[in-house]
């Protein structure tokens, strides 16, 4: 069996966001509407999905990592292929066992390990077309705001392309009244078993059949809407209300609107990641804005009344006389607001002192004078 990391390409290490991740990728990448009917690519698809469905999940995946498993371990002295074998011997070990050591919960898990819940299991029943289907992947996209839209919460619309349920075969996949007959690879069980190679032996394992996709049934007519494949491609305008106080890298989720899912089952869902684009005036620090005030050096001396630029539109402040050119003015309340919270932060201005570029005869005497004054 491939090494299941290796098929996702990420490293026995990962996360589990960055398995997720690398999963969609190549879920687009391969995903049927894109394969054009290319079997290998299909297959390719089929791999990925498999992969993720045991590292994509915590248990499995540690099972995996443990014995090289893609569900769960198994001993040789039970046989899944006829649910009749019974338990062996562990040889090595005396006195009682636990479970939880090889990573079962309890007796049931190990049972499931090996029919999956179905068949010759005592614990479920057979499989069916609900459990087989697969929700829809999820979708991310990007979307751009300015700082005054991020301060103030905006509704943006945008069109988004996507995969929805066929609505003439309701995502199935076939014409009402086809016919249908039972797949010859599983026999209509929807599940198969694989050989595997374990520290315990040889082992059968059960598996998706790779024919029906998990159904246990063929159907002759595909659907003239969707050509089997149970989706259709859509553009769609969608309309979202940013709140006010996001940052960048915050995430919005828009429920169902990702890719349809396999067989009419639940669609993935659209997260919109939060970019506010770099503003030509203001810079952020949490919910603080600084921004560059340029004051005449004699307004500086004797005080003034100056209009400046915020998130939240023009002000009129007092600059205070005397004010030191490596001071800041502070702006309470001008500032970001907090998510989901009425609290601001403040703006503060960093002073730049505008000079003169040159001096009249008049002006010169005049500071001339200033200056002995202030000698005396």
């Amino acid at each position: 069996m491939s090494d299941l990391y290796q098929i996702l390409g990420v490293n026995k290490d990962a996360s589990g966001d960055e398995i997720k991740k690398a999963y969609r990728k190549l879920a687009h990448k391969y995903h049927p509407d894109k394969t054009q009917d290319d079997k290998d690519l299909e297959a390719k698809f089929k791999e990925v999905n498999n992969a993720y469905e045991v590292l994509g999940d915590d248990k499995k995946r540690t099972n995996y990592d443990k014995f090289g498993t893609a569900e769960q371990p198994g001993f040789g002295g039970m046989n899944g292929a006829n649910g009749g074998g019974g338990m062996g011997g562990f040889e090595g070990f005396s006195g009682s066992v636990n479970m939880s050591d090889f990573g079962f919960d309890g007796i049931s898990d190990v049972f499931e390990a090996f029919f999956g819940g179905g068949g010759g299991s005592p614990f479920g029943g057979v499989r069916n077309e609900k459990q087989a289907a697969r929700r829809g992947i999820d979708l991310e996209s990007v979307i751009n705001i300015t700082l005054e839209e991020a301060a103030s919460g905006v509704v943006k619309n945008f069109e988004h392309k996507h995969n929805v349920k066929c609505d003439l075969c309701d995502g199935l996949g076939f014409e009402k009244g086809s016919g249908v007959k039972t797949c010859g690879t599983c026999h209509g069980k929807g599940r198969v078993y694989q050989r595997v190679q374990t520290i315990f032996g040889v082992i059968q394992q059960e598996v998706i059949c790779p024919t029906c996709d998990g159904l246990g049934k063929i159907y002759e007519k595909k659907c003239s809407k969707c050509t089997g494949k149970g989706f259709n491609r859509i553009t769609e305008n969608l309309e979202i209300k940013i709140p006010a106080g996001v940052s960048t890298g915050d995430r919005i989720r828009v429920t169902g609107k990702g890719e349809a899912g396999y067989k009419g089952s639940n669609p993935g869902d659209l997260y919109l990641a939060i970019n506010i684009v770099p503003h030509k005036l203001f810079k952020r620090e949490n919910l603080d804005i600084s921004s560059v005030a340029e004051i005449d050096y004699l307004d500086l001396l004797l005080g003034t009344k100056l209009e400046v630029e915020t998130v939240w539109g023009k002000v009129e402040i007092n600059v205070p006389e005397l004010t030191t050119p490596d001071g800041k003015l502070r702006l309470k309340n001008q500032g970001m607001p907090k998510l989901n919270n009425a609290t601001k932060g403040d703006h503060y201005l960093n002073i730049k002192v505008k000079m003169p570029t040159k001096l009249s005869e008049k002006q010169r005497k005049l500071i001339q004078e200033i200056k002995e004054n202030k000698e005396d």
